[in-house]
């Protein structure tokens, strides 16, 4: 019967008849909803909108993955239909979506140009975002939500104690951290004027003055900042704090921002996270995994039980082709 589905959608020009011009083929058909090449190619459009490594040509093996891709989500979207899955604020959760897609980009003209770059219309990344939030609420609905949470709770304890040495925090260096910053635009006087003074202002802390009066000794003349820091000690900046003394003060360390000067608090050994802990974040994936393999199996009836194709002519037919 497929054989029989219209490939083309032509576009007359004009009053002439004769005159067509190719501007989208059907190439899978899933319960009779047609998926059209222009929607493949908006699928790598948005992937490489979204910043995601997308091949500039796709081979054909590269295209049917994405394709049924896009097959998978279409029966979701069916079904989505038939039980009636709604997303609330739709139009702000739209927004926020795009706006996290934006946050990708250095400014709003960058994403603009991305945008004219990748022949990708607003309206088009709207309804992609609203499909997957769709997709999204189904999912939650239909198999996270219904996984049977005692059988997820007595994973979990099994996983916690199973896998204990996964939940150890690393042994830790506690410091303070005095941070001066040198602006990137400073000229060499004003660099080499900056160094006499934090030579004076470390050997002030050398010779015993606390971190505070030497910051009100030299705030006005340099830009300091103060924090009290924890980090690794496998670290390379924990591994060098943890070789002082208790109290012990670095000399000026070279960084990014200018120099910074440290001393040691103390040493916080590694620790053996207690259930109460981890166990949302371990019930979480659980779930998860649990609703993942639902999923499958419900996708595989699915597309046993439904009638659909890929028609690989159109698929691999070139587009934008002038008849």
């Amino acid at each position: 019967m497929l054989r029989y589905i219209t490939l083309f959608l032509l576009l007359c020009i004009g009053g002439n008849a004769d005159t067509q011009v190719l501007i989208d083929s059907v190439i899978a058909v899933v319960n009779m909803d047609a998926i059209t090449h222009s929607e493949l190619e908006n699928e790598f459009r948005i992937t490489a909108t979204m910043g995601k490594p997308t091949p500039e040509t796709p081979t054909a093996a590269e295209k049917r993955g994405v394709l049924e891709t896009i097959i998978n989500r279409k029966f979701v979207l069916q079904e989505s239909d038939q039980i009636g899955v709604v997303v609330a604020e739709r139009d702000a959760q739209i927004a926020e979506q795009i706006a996290e897609i934006r946050a990708r980009y250095t400014s709003e003209t960058d994403f603009q140009n991305a945008m004219e770059q990748y022949q990708l219309e607003t309206e088009t990344l709207k309804m992609w975002v609203y499909e997957q939030l769709i997709y999204d609420e189904f999912f939650r609905r239909k198999f996270f939500n219904a996984v049977n949470s005692a059988e997820v709770e007595r994973l979990t304890k099994s996983y916690y104690e199973k896998n204990k040495e996964e939940f150890v925090v690393p042994a830790t260096v506690t410091f303070n951290a005095l941070l001066i910053i040198v602006p990137d635009a400073t000229s060499e006087t004003e660099k080499q004027n900056t160094e006499n003074l934090v030579q004076k202002l470390s050997g002030r802390l050398q010779n015993g003055e606390t971190f505070r009066t030497v910051r009100e000794a030299y705030e006005t003349q340099l830009s300091l900042q103060f924090k009290v820091l924890t980090v690794e000690t496998a670290t390379p900046l924990g591994t060098l704090v943890t070789e002082l003394q208790t109290s012990e003060r670095s000399k000026p360390l070279v960084v990014k921002e200018g120099y910074q000067i440290v001393e040691r608090i103390r040493n916080n050994p590694p620790r053996q996270k207690a259930y109460s802990e981890v166990s949302e974040a371990i019930t979480e994936r659980i779930r998860q995994e649990q609703a993942e393999k639902q999923f499958k199996a419900w996708l595989k009836k699915r597309k046993e039980e439904g009638v659909w194709h890929i028609l690989d002519n159109a698929l691999t037919q070139p587009e934008n082709e002038v008849r």
